[in-house]
């Protein structure tokens, strides 16, 4: 039998889904999921202005989604846990005409 979840996980797991439900957010983890990048990549990937990009990235570090990291005059980001990757891929196999 699978182990129970306490109402703590569940409400863990319920805020990072509720952060990861945004579009921009998930194709933010997807792309890091190749490894390590830069905002200005992330931001060439996903295509909107650094500014709404760097908020995006705030709010997926603030809930320990990504981590980051600073050299020189770059910030460099990646994906905190496999878990993630798990979760979009499960979106990917969940969504219809793939």
């Amino acid at each position: 039998m699978a182990k129970e979840l306490t109402l703590d996980k569940l409400t863990l797991a319920a805020k990072t889904l509720k952060v990861l439900a945004h579009p921009v957010r998930m194709k933010i983890v997807e792309f890091l999921g190749d490894g390590e990048q830069n905002v200005s990549s992330i931001q060439k990937h996903i295509r909107l202005q650094q500014a709404v990009t760097s908020q995006h990235l705030k709010l997926l570090l603030v809930h320990n989604l990504v981590n980051k990291r600073r050299e020189k005059n770059f910030i460099y980001y990646r994906k905190n846990t496999d878990i993630i990757a798990g979760i979009i891929n499960c979106v990917r196999d969940c969504t219809p005409g793939k």
